[in-house]
């Protein structure tokens, strides 16, 4: 089967397989940048609720 493949043929298996490789490395990006993202995120409301928890023992509630 492979015998028969003419140039065509064999063009369009390099140019799926190099486009195979594009869509991966664009995914592997994507995703690594969205990770980052949400680590960031994750730091961000960390420290919110760690100023929020030393300012409640710094300033306790008056009743």
């Amino acid at each position: 089967m492979v015998g028969e493949w003419g140039l065509a043929d064999w063009a369009i298996v390099i140019l799926d397989a190099i486009a195979i490789v594009i869509v991966i490395l664009f995914l592997r990006k994507k995703i690594k940048s969205k990770l980052k993202e949400v680590e960031l995120r994750q730091d961000f409301h960390l420290q919110q609720k760690k100023a929020a928890r030393l300012d409640e023992k710094s300033n306790p509630p008056r009743d």
